[in-house]
């Protein structure tokens, strides 16, 4: 297989963004922070110091706290338009003090470049974190946008099979997440590919999902890779609800990290 220019890649992955989060517009820093600030401002802005803003840092505060000690956490302070719905989410293999520093760093980023929005999310380091924030709630729900897709630009040799164990170990993945019946909602394994290749995969949900609204937000991740990602030997779809990805090159995971 050809592989196409870095300029063409690149098109290409603004056509995917621009489609899956229906106009919302995907910002990157050079510290591997990607965020979307609610770009209609569907959910209006806040006023600093205002009660709204105050209820936000407590709440922030709090599943900062909690998600490095168990990975997830989610909390609601205010009532009405003065609600600051939170929720905070590392990676499954993500060490306690490695998700404190990646969620005291998001919060960093996200408040300042989305300053006074009610509603962002963002993530940070390679996707070692989530964080997240609303006035409107957002726990519970299969949320699918707004998302992004990464991918390598490289082919693999003999794609089709590739493409067949890929999907044979994601399938695996999205089924073991989707039905651990409590804590984290994260699944890894490898799978050999043509020619020996070592293939590594991920899966992951927001453990406040519950089984089957986990299974559909990974059935749909995993339907998209072959539209937007196919034949590559690495590539990734980051939602708000759920996480997959694979790779070839390198070990991006580590096993299940334990509670502090």
């Amino acid at each position: 297989m050809g592989s196409c220019s870095f300029l063409t890649c690149f098109l290409c992955f603004l056509v995917f963004m621009a489609t899956i989060t229906s106009q919302a517009k995907a910002d990157v820093t050079s510290q591997d922070f990607h965020y979307f600030c609610d770009s209609n401002n569907d959910r209006g802005n806040y006023t600093t110091n205002g009660i709204y803003s105050q209820n936000l840092n407590s709440a922030l505060s709090i599943v900062a706290l909690h998600a490095s000690r168990n990975g997830f956490f989610n909390v609601s302070i205010g009532k009405g338009t003065n609600s600051a719905n939170a929720i905070a989410q590392c990676r499954g293999d993500v060490t306690p003090t490695e998700c404190t520093n990646c969620l005291a760093q998001t919060r960093a980023n996200l408040t300042r470049v989305c300053s006074n929005r009610k509603e962002a999310i963002g993530w940070y380091e390679n996707e070692k974190c989530m964080l997240r924030y609303s006035d409107r709630t957002i726990t519970g729900l299969d949320e699918i946008g707004p998302a992004y897709f990464v991918w390598n630009l490289n082919d693999a040799p003999n794609a089709d099979q590739f493409n067949r164990v890929v999907k044979k170990l994601l399938d695996g993945l999205r089924d073991t997440a989707a039905s651990a019946a409590k804590g984290r909602k994260y699944a890894v394994s490898t799978a050999t590919g043509p020619d020996e290749q070592v293939i590594y995969g991920l899966a992951q949900c927001t453990p406040d999902l519950s089984g089957p609204r986990c299974l559909d937000c990974l059935v749909q991740s995993i339907a998209e890779l072959p539209r937007c990602c196919n034949n590559r030997i690495g590539a990734r779809i980051i939602r708000p609800s759920c996480y997959v990805r694979y790779e070839t090159d390198f070990l991006f995971f580590g096993p299940p990290a334990p509670a502090a």
